[in-house]
């Protein structure tokens, strides 16, 4: 992917005031998504500005009227959260292409076709990607997008997930975690007291992939059973 580490300006308003924040263009994605969690990896410039270009930054006084804070930190966090990330048009480009192949090939290793009992090659799910016509957001999680995709092509074309349902615990200390299971597994049933504790709908090509990222996320913080059907 080209321009990786490209740095754009990001505008904000807010109480009558005008704020910008200078980040890294694929950071800054990637931290929308939930894949980056700490923000310093995103900011270019840890400031906030009134007009970057003349490297201006904005007065103690208007921060602290707009977001009563003078934390750069956090308000970077709050104009992220609640703004689109400008792109130029052929990048937007090139990360809708390769979202595409990320769903194809997620869909290629969850999915068989149930009219030969075969698993999908790459090129067979792309051909059965492209015949339901789906329009890629870049802004969606593959694992969603995937999921829409697979209910399209069904209503076509005889293709099979098998699931296995899955229960999850986590402890308060790792509460923070839960965000980032939510974004990527389905979640069925879920129950918030002294723990967390959840039930996921896991595709069986995907069930290695998963104890691995709770064995990252987690360590011993979370427990994990199996629901026999």
């Amino acid at each position: 992917m080209k321009d990786k580490d490209t740095e754009i300006s990001i505008k904000y308003k807010k109480e009558g005031y005008s704020f910008e924040i200078i980040v890294y263009l694929r950071k800054a994605l990637e931290y929308k998504e939930g894949k980056i969690k700490d923000i310093r990896e995103v900011l270019a410039v840890e400031e906030i500005f009134k007009d970057s270009k003349k490297g201006e930054r904005a007065s103690t006084e208007s921060l602290k009227k707009a977001f009563g804070t003078t934390d750069v930190l956090e308000i970077a966090k709050e104009i992220l959260k609640n703004s689109d990330i400008p792109l130029p048009t052929e990048y937007k480009r090139e990360l809708i292409e390769e979202k595409k192949k990320q769903i194809i090939e997620y869909i290629r290793r969850i999915a068989y076709d149930s009219k030969n009992n075969m698993p999908l090659t790459y090129e067979r799910a792309k051909e059965l990607f492209e015949m339901i016509k789906y329009n890629v957001d870049i802004n969606k999680p593959v694992e969603k997008q995937a999921e829409e995709v697979l209910k399209e092509i069904r209503k076509k074309y005889p293709l099979k997930v098998e699931y296995k349902n899955i229960k999850l615990i986590v402890y308060p200390n790792k509460f923070k975690i839960i965000g980032i299971i939510k974004n990527k597994y389905k979640i069925i049933k879920e129950n918030w007291g002294e723990s967390y504790e959840a039930i996921l709908e896991i595709p069986i090509g995907l069930l290695s992939e998963f104890y691995s990222d709770i064995g990252k996320l987690c360590g011993d913080s979370c427990i994990v059973e199996e629901i026999k059907n």
